[in-house]
Parts: structure tokens; sequence; C-alpha cells
């Protein structure tokens, strides 16, 4: 039997992201009774909130009605093979849905791209691990 090396590297779960209608009802319902804690947030010119509970992050983006991408959940995966794996992901024939693209979120560069799974899930893959402020 012989064994093949992934290049894709997935390294485990970012976030959840998910759409919510009142920013205030779902952080009461996620902070005051779950127990979340809400995190620093970029201006993205859309209402929303990142909160964390033990090591993971659930995003939260406002919208009236939900549109593709909004709800997804993001893979983690380390900046040194985010190239080497958007690539990887195309040579296989994954359904990308944008080209990469950096921001700068507190100091340092984050990368993501969308696919979509063979159902239409939206997935985001980021160099942002599950205990940094995504």
């Amino acid at each position: 039997m012989s064994v093949t090396t992934n290049p894709v590297a997935i390294s485990g779960f970012s976030h959840v992201a998910i759409s919510v209608g009142d920013l205030d009802a779902a952080r009461h319902f996620y902070c005051d009774l779950l127990g979340f804690e809400e995190l620093p947030r970029p201006d993205f010119g859309i209402a929303g909130a990142w909160l964390r509970v033990g090591d993971l992050q659930l995003h939260l983006i406002v919208l009236d009605e939900p549109r593709a991408g909004s709800a997804h959940f993001a893979l983690y995966v380390p900046t040194e093979a985010f190239a080497g794996t958007i690539e990887a992901l195309k040579a296989a024939g994954a359904t990308m849905n944008n080209d990469p693209s950096s921001r700068s979120d507190f100091g340092r560069t984050v990368w993501a791209a969308f696919l979509t799974d063979p159902f239409g899930n939206a997935i985001e893959i980021t160099n942002v691990g599950p205990l940094q402020p995504a």
C-alpha cells in the first residue's frame, strides 16, 4: 500500500459564521445567556460581531436577507502553506468562489479565499487560527 502526501494543509477550524437579523438580540443570547466573549472586529462595512467560547469562534453577520457566503465555516491553513493549499485545491477541481485576498487585521496580514462544496455550502480558507481573532 502506498502512502501519498496531501498538499492541502488544513490544520483545523478557524470559525463558523452565521447570519442574524438583530445584533443586540444575538449578543444577548450568545454573550449574556450562553457566556460567549466578544472579540475585536474590523469594520467590513456591514454590522456584525465576533464571539469566542473556549477555543472556538462564532462570527455574526447582520443581514436582512442571507446572501451567498454569509453563512460559512472557515478552515485554518498556516500562512506558509496557504498559497500551496489554494493551488492544490484548484488543481483538484475545487469550485473556488474568488481568488485569495488579503487584508490587514490588528497588525497582521490575513489571507482568505472562499470555495463551495459539492452541496453549495460556503467554506472559507484562512490563515487565521482558532485561537486568534479572525
